[in-house]
């Protein structure tokens, strides 16, 4: 998971972004990204598995 976190904050730190999702599939896992405003701004980006769901950045 910190390797995943790492990448996140790379792809966020200078703020000057306009729309990322990033999907994979190990295991039935995935991740997703949505937007909540119009300025691109991530609302929230989640780690899921089968069993559980756990917010990583909001």
């Amino acid at each position: 998971m910190a390797r995943w976190q790492s990448y996140v904050d790379n792809l966020m730190c200078d703020g000057c972004y306009q729309e990322a999702a990033i999907v994979g599939y190990c295991d039935a896992k995935y991740v997703w990204a949505a937007t909540a405003t119009a300025r691109g701004v991530f609302q929230s980006i989640t780690e899921k598995t089968k069993t559980r769901s756990v917010p990583t950045r909001n």
